[in-house]
């Protein structure tokens, strides 16, 4: 099928939901198109999040109203868990909704009640029965029924809920719409349950072991939980609800966390609706900010479609508007609250485009507070004293994308704490220098892994390789940078670059191999199979020969598995890790296919970059948004690293720059795309460059350029459209 893309109505024919809303269509601005049933995730419940850019909650699975999981900061509650259980008073009979809890104590110690016995077997609990559970943005649907005939008197009801979190104060909500099915009146009791082993409040003192206070009212001395309701009537139980025959009835709830030297919200709110549609108003808002922010891609090809938005939305939850941070925004790793340049790194171009203010406030934040020392950078500052070596050609990346994308070179006279930014870069050469470079002149990061990459084999030290290939290439741009600035160690930069490149190819590159050499203070060298070193393909500094050896190990049962790439290659039988999956073997850090897929384009591999991505893609079946470190042949998460990653981004980048091959080179913008059989008809439209809008249309032969909505070129592949 064929059909014209301008004027711009594709999103409209082609942007379909990727879930049960496909009879009707959603645009990536709008919550529904990421929607994805709750039994299709490969996520556990604390992992599943409900954010709304000041903090997040977790919705447990099987329950109409739990949830767990509280970070509001500085209050948290990773344990906490509230539901609603509803106590009908025709039969006196209670029917619980902690169904997640119960199966926990079930599984995991043998103890309590099976909760597949429940409603039937003698003297076992009565428990609502779950039906549907779908989550999208800030909202998880969920609905459920309990029908039972108690001692001759029938107790038959259907539940639909929705649970978000508010944008605006620390506070959960639940939306209930309960229907009594039998031809009288039912009395309902809905009684708050409010469990947690710890709730804390940062910084401040008292026992965070919480206990309960009244009904509504859960906490520590620390951290309190208060739960409010539209419905007026309560009593020391909990809110007293009637519900007519055959009705459909709806309440709102409020779950505020706050902290015990604050006075206690009211019980009883009449507003709760309206603050609710509130939040979901904030979802909405923030997506269609992120929509018309980036270019916008529209392809026959589906799932390349989705796996580009979801890499935005994993980006885009990383982003913190919250005061008690130390900037706003904050752009977090993912689901821990701390800032770290080498993971923001891997979307820095995403950022650029979304919002190069924060993009330009983060490179300042990590200068004013790592300081060189401490690289985790926390909601409140900089905290422990580990240094990642990887922070100056971080933040080279950084500071490359903000000025490809907003030409803004006074960013080097921006001040962070004592110094620019620019005397900061020229102080990390000094460092490496000082206190990195070896007898030889090669860079030796000494015996300690952690300042690489944390893996749990030695042998990842002292001389490796891709320090020292990095080394050279920030030396380079930073002899670059030192001309446009008129700073006279630009010739110093430019010669100690020469040299440290000549000692690399001579004392680490191992020709029979095809591959760079850690090197050892005794002499000796070993080959460390690791994806980390394909970072080299970024810089224009190996040999045409070096570049096609590192890229031939880029094979199936070396380096390629079914989800992307191994960290670490199977072949290493000495360093690959099964369990430590984003750097040790068998997963992969999520930002590392898509950088790896965007290299490989640049240096002319575009199926083998299109292979990966497209390996990449199938975890959207499987996750929301994508995590941390999944693992390369199963879609497995593990609960010790995060489900969410902003190095995501890398994805979404490698489809701009490598598929649709944008470059930028100071005020020059190069359009050379790539086709692949599985692509189908592809358009980025809306790309900003410079105060005009650029929109490239792939089609099976050929390739068009559009500027501010007209036709500027068609071309076939191989050639390129130039505009300066």
């Amino acid at each position: 099928m064929r059909f014209t893309l301008f004027p711009f109505v594709l999103t409209s024919l082609i942007v379909l939901s990727v879930n049960s809303f496909a009879q009707q269509s959603f645009s990536p601005a709008d919550p529904e198109y990421y929607a994805m049933e709750r039994q299709q995730m490969r996520f556990d419940d604390q992992q599943v999040m409900l954010f709304n850019y000041r903090g997040f909650v977790c919705p447990r699975q099987y329950s109409m109203t739990s949830f767990t999981n509280v970070q509001f900061l500085p209050l948290t509650a990773p344990n906490y868990t509230f539901n609603l259980n509803f106590l009908d008073h025709n039969t006196g009979k209670l029917v619980r909704d902690d169904v997640p809890a119960i199966w926990d104590k079930w599984i995991n110690e043998g103890k309590g009640e099976d909760p597949l016995g429940c409603n039937f077997r003698s003297n076992s609990s009565y428990l609502m029965v779950t039906q549907d559970e779908k989550w999208q943005p800030n909202a998880c649907f969920r609905s459920g029924t309990f029908h039972k005939e108690i001692e001759n008197q029938w107790l038959s009801y259907s539940v639909r809920s929705c649970t978000s979190v508010s944008y605006a104060n620390d506070e959960v909500f639940v939306k209930l719409v309960l229907r009594n099915r039998k031809d009288k009146p039912l009395k309902l009791t809905l009684i708050p349950q409010q469990i947690a082993g710890q709730m804390n409040c940062d910084g401040m003192k008292g026992s965070a072991t919480p206990h309960p206070v009244d009904a509504f009212t859960f906490g520590s001395d620390q951290m309190q939980a208060r739960v409010s309701s539209d419905i007026e009537s309560t009593s020391e139980k909990g809110f007293e609800l009637t519900l007519p025959q055959d009705e459909y009835v709806t309440v709102y709830f409020a779950v505020q966390f706050y902290s015990p030297n604050k006075p206690a919200p009211p019980i009883v709110q009449k507003d709760i609706s309206i603050r609710m549609k509130a939040a979901d108003s904030v979802t909405r808002e923030k997506l269609r900010w992120a929509y018309e922010n980036v270019p916008k891609l529209e392809s026959t090809n589906q799932k390349l479609q989705e796996y580009y938005y979801r890499c935005l939305l994993s980006v885009l939850m990383c982003r913190y508007e919250n005061p008690k941070y130390i900037t706003n925004p904050f752009w977090a790793v993912g689901y821990w609250p701390f800032t770290i340049s080498w993971d923001t790194s891997y979307a820095s171009d995403v950022l650029a485009m979304l919002d190069p203010k924060s993009l330009k406030e983060a490179i300042l934040t990590d200068f004013r507070e790592v300081k060189m020392k401490k690289t985790y950078v926390s909601w409140k500052g900089a905290e422990w004293e580990n240094l990642y070596i990887q922070e100056p050609f971080a933040l080279q990346i950084m500071i490359e994308a903000y000025l490809r994308h907003t030409g803004d070179y006074s960013l080097f006279s921006e001040k962070a704490g004592d110094a620019t930014v620019w005397e900061w870069m020229q102080r990390w050469v000094t460092e490496l220098n000082t206190n990195y470079r070896n007898k030889e002149g090669l860079m030796d990061v000494g015996y300690d892994t952690q300042k690489i990459i944390e893996i749990r084999t030695d042998g990842y030290n002292h001389v490796v390789p891709i320090v020292n290939v990095l080394t050279v290439h920030l030396l380079y741009r930073m002899s670059e940078w030192a001309g446009l600035l008129n700073d006279g160690n630009g010739n110093e930069y430019l010669r100690d670059a020469d040299k440290l490149r000549g000692l690399m190819s001579e004392r680490l590159w191992n020709e029979q191999e095809g591959w760079f050499d850690n090197l050892y203070p005794d002499g000796t060298k070993e080959a460390i199979w690791t994806d980390h070193l394909f970072d080299a393909l970024g810089t224009d500094y190996l040999t045409g020969s070096q570049v096609n050896k590192l890229v031939s190990h880029l094979r199936e049962g070396e380096f390629l598995g079914k989800y992307g790439i191994y960290s670490i290659a199977r072949k290493d039988s000495v360093h690959w890790d099964l369990i430590d999956s984003d750097w040790g073997g068998g997963g992969q850090y999520a930002g590392m296919p898509g950088r790896i897929s965007r290299n490989l384009y640049k240096q002319g591999f575009p199926e083998l970059g299109w292979e990966i991505l497209k390996r990449n893609m199938g975890y959207i079946e499987f996750f929301p948004y994508l995590p941390q470190n999944p693992r390369t042949d199963a879609p497995i998460q593990d609960r010790s690293s995060m489900p969410l990653e902003i190095s995501a981004g890398a994805g979404m980048e490698a489809i701009i720059f490598g598929t649709f091959g944008i470059t930028i080179d100071k005020e020059r913008l190069t359009i050379k795309p790539n086709t692949h059989e599985e692509l189908g008809i592809s358009t980025l439209r809306d790309f900003k460059f410079r105060g005009k809008s650029y929109s490239i249309q792939i089609d099976k032969r050929t390739f068009s350029v559009f500027r501010d909505g007209k036709a500027i070129a068609t071309k076939q592949f191989g050639e390129s459209v130039v505009m300066q």
